[in-house]
């Protein structure tokens, strides 16, 4: 994504308000989370046009995540709205970082765009004709403003109606509760964005699942070592269960829309 751009973001809320004459394919980006799930509803319920949904499989997304795209397809369905999943050519996240002796990185946020915005736009490129153009709906809820930019690219407008409209995320927990569709936080299992509290969590009931990413994490050959957490290495959660210390002691603060300061999509 590119940065933030004023005109840009004008130019979107003009088209979502339906005052432009620019013609084209309406898309949501769907991350199977609490937003792009209530985002979802509030189009439908404003009359909005959506062409297709589009959602981006790592391979490595949460349960509740896979629950609610299924949960989105059936109503799809229902509505005649086409729902599409599409995968990266590298395989699954997992598979790909550990073939490359490597983790995924908040420096470099690599693996959102292999996979996630270039599966997106690949399908979009290679369906589409070359001088379609896309409007593709963004859950950022009002709380996260900040974190709106512009497409990098010509084909595309970002449109971010919760923006426009200062719905915040929670708006969307009601939106959710009104439409009786249950959404969760949204990411792969071992999403860089993960609290420390997270990790403890998965330690403590899935230690299997937690051993995959710990395995990950230590097979990484680069120098200085890049740490799933980025600020604690995995292997510290085991060893302080195996000198029976306080886990909890490991808890960051209660995560919240305002200190939530990325992620991909929602």
């Amino acid at each position: 994504m590119a940065c933030y751009d004023e005109q840009d973001f004008q130019l979107g809320k003009i088209i979502y308000n339906g005052l432009s004459e620019k013609k084209g394919v309406y898309v949501l980006s769907y991350g199977g989370g609490i937003n792009s799930s209530a985002l979802f509803f509030y189009l439908i319920n404003n009359d909005k046009p959506i062409d297709l949904i589009l959602f981006a499989d790592t391979g490595e997304e949460l349960e509740s995540t896979y629950k609610s795209v299924v949960d989105i397809k059936k109503i799809c369905v229902d509505k005649n709205i086409k729902f599409v999943t599409v995968r990266s050519g590298h395989g699954t996240l997992y598979d790909y970082y550990f073939k490359k002796k490597a983790v995924p990185s908040m420096m470099f946020r690599d693996c959102t765009t292999k996979f996630k915005v270039i599966p997106i736009r690949k399908y979009l490129r290679t369906v589409y004709s070359k001088d379609t153009h896309f409007f593709m709906y963004i859950g950022i809820c009002y709380d996260e403003k900040k974190r709106v930019s512009k497409s990098d690219v010509k084909y595309m407008n970002y449109i971010y109606p919760f923006v426009y409209d200062e719905v915040t995320r929670f708006d969307n927990e009601v939106i959710l509760k009104e439409e009786k569709f249950v959404a969760f936080k949204s990411g792969c299992k071992g999403c860089i964005y993960n609290k420390k509290k997270n990790w403890i969590l998965m330690f403590q009931q899935d230690k299997n699942e937690f051993n995959r990413w710990l395995k990950l994490e230590e097979n990484n050959s680069g120098f200085p070592r890049v740490l799933l957490n980025g600020t604690f290495p995995l292997r510290l959660i085991q060893d302080n269960w195996k000198n029976q210390k306080t886990l909890g002691s490991f808890c960051d603060v209660k995560e919240t829309c305002q200190n939530y300061q990325g992620g991909c999509f929602l």
